[in-house]
């Protein structure tokens, strides 16, 4: 039984010291009506910490339902430098949690925002 919390505290450490925060400012909005059944582009701006564009990063977009339903991961490519775009697609009406995470290297940042969306 020692053996294996030891094992999972060295497997706590080697993720943290894999992954650190990465201070991007993420600002993402939806560039079209929000509304179910259909992909709703969300431009995604992401810049590093000195204020410059992110380049080359993987980006996601996750939408969940503030129960935790209806959960799904969207891609977001780049579409120019610093610029990511993501078109989820809302299967019912109601609160939606928008969750956006920035990959880059070893470093990671996320920012979630709650969104409404109309019938």
């Amino acid at each position: 039984m020692k053996s294996f919390a030891l094992l999972l505290c060295a497997l706590g450490f080697l993720t943290a010291a894999a992954e650190r925060e990465g201070n991007f400012n993420i600002r993402f909005e939806p560039t079209a009506k929000l509304q179910t059944g259909v992909q709703v582009p969300f431009e995604i701006h992401i810049k590093d910490a000195l204020s410059q564009p992110l380049l080359d990063a993987k980006v996601t977009l996750q939408i969940e339902t503030p129960a935790h339903e209806h959960m799904k991961v969207f891609p977001a490519p780049a579409v120019a430098a610093g610029v990511y775009v993501a078109k989820p697609v809302f299967p019912e009406a109601g609160e939606w949690n928008v969750y956006v995470e920035a990959y880059r290297s070893d470093q990671m940042s996320a920012r979630m925002i709650q969104f409404n969306v109309p019938e």
